[in-house]
């Protein structure tokens, strides 16, 4: 940090503007005062997956015992699925791990500005006001190209000043804890099914046709996983069968095992006789069950899309990161539980008949049946892109 400054200006690092004498890197200066100080204060407009997860390292690290994010657009925005669940996790990490440290919302109106204030011993030692959201501190494609400019001051008095600010945004009658506040989720398209062949992307006004010929023959299959990362149960099975002993599977592989008392229900779809899914959230592909005594529900021409579709839910949601090598993933990061099932809203998929048949490429008839995994969330209200 060095002697007292009176302002610098925190700049991008991109060609053709690189960084000048006079001038800093906002990330290397952030991460400078972080090292430096136990409380760090942050009210900024917008953040990502990526800079949330960063920010809970670096308040790990640098062992800050005070931290508050408070963040401004979304509540009357809404807020992407995958960002709403990591802001959250962060503010579950930081509760349990005994910091004093939370993420809060402003409710009351869009407050776009983007401040960081940083003390050390009750003493205010840097302060931040700039263009910079909070995204900044870990660049990564959608950020790397995009230029940048904040003013840095060191004076206790300026400090002071932007502090005064983002305690007053902190007050109840303008921002409210993550947790307490029912922000609007904007669903997330699942980039796992994109380009991926024997699937075919659907539009939301073909979606509410197939709905509304769906009929009264109608099965909730539950999703076999085990309650979280410590039980051993259901490890190498079911949806997380990608950890099963033996022969290599990918992560995307699943295998849904229909219970006995589902699949003998009058209407269940009938031994290997192929229909077509439509998913609730726009995808259509070939499913049939199979297996012994009928006791698997897969997708047909590859055993991947129909986990694509279920954890690249998922994965969108912010929940999980795919694993590209599951005999490597000895953690079980990857590992669908049903406490990550429960933060998404939905531990088991709807299968229902529609009153509606479809002809293949090949000529082949065969009946169509939704297939739905969209949250059931009731503490938010979900916008669709």
């Amino acid at each position: 940090m060095g002697e007292t400054i009176n302002m610098r200006l925190l700049c991008s690092d991109i060609l053709p503007l690189r960084i000048e004498d006079s001038q800093k890197a906002f990330i290397k200066y952030f991460n400078e005062a972080a090292s430096n100080c136990d409380y760090l204060e942050i009210a900024v407009g917008y953040v990502s997956k990526a800079s949330l997860k960063e920010l809970r390292k670096i308040v790990e690290e640098n062992r800050i015992n005070k931290v508050c994010l408070n963040i401004g657009m979304y509540f009357l925005e809404g807020m992407p699925e995958g960002t709403y669940h990591a802001a959250v996790s962060l503010n579950e990490a930081w509760r349990k791990s005994g910091i004093d440290g939370e993420v809060r919302i402003v409710k009351t109106f869009k407050y776009h500005g983007k401040l960081y204030t940083f003390y050390k011993e009750g003493k205010p030692i840097a302060g931040i006001v700039g263009s910079h959201n909070l995204g900044a501190i870990k660049l990564e494609a959608s950020n790397r190209r995009q230029y940048e400019v904040s003013t840095v001051t060191e004076i206790p008095q300026e400090i002071e000043e932007i502090s005064n600010i983002i305690n007053k945004l902190k007050q109840p009658n303008c921002s409210a804890n993550i947790q307490e506040v029912n922000i609007p989720i904007i669903r997330e398209v699942n980039s796992a099914l994109v380009d991926q062949e024997f699937v075919t992307r659907i539009t939301s006004d073909e979606i509410n046709a197939y709905q509304s010929k769906m009929t009264d023959i109608s099965f909730e299959i539950p999703l076999k996983v085990p309650v979280n990362h410590e039980d051993p149960k259901m490890r190498g099975s079911n949806t997380n069968v990608c950890y099963a002993k033996g022969r290599k599977r990918v992560w995307w592989e699943i295998e849904i095992v229909v219970s006995n008392k589902i699949k003998e229900l009058q209407g269940y779809p009938e031994y290997q006789v192929p229909f077509m899914a439509v998913t609730d959230d726009g995808w259509k592909f070939k499913a049939w069950t199979c297996g012994q005594n009928n006791k698997n529900l897969y997708s047909k021409d590859d055993l991947k899309i129909m986990g694509r579709w279920i954890k690249g839910r998922l994965v969108a949601a912010g929940l999980v990161e795919p694993v590209n090598q599951v005999e490597a993933d000895t953690a079980f990061e990857g590992l669908i539980t049903e406490e990550m099932l429960e933060k998404y809203g939905r531990k088991s998929i709807t299968l229902t008949k529609t009153t509606l048949r479809t002809t293949t490429e090949e000529g082949t008839e065969m009946d169509v049946w939704m297939l739905s995994f969209l949250p059931q969330n009731t503490g938010v209200v979900e916008v669709a892109l």
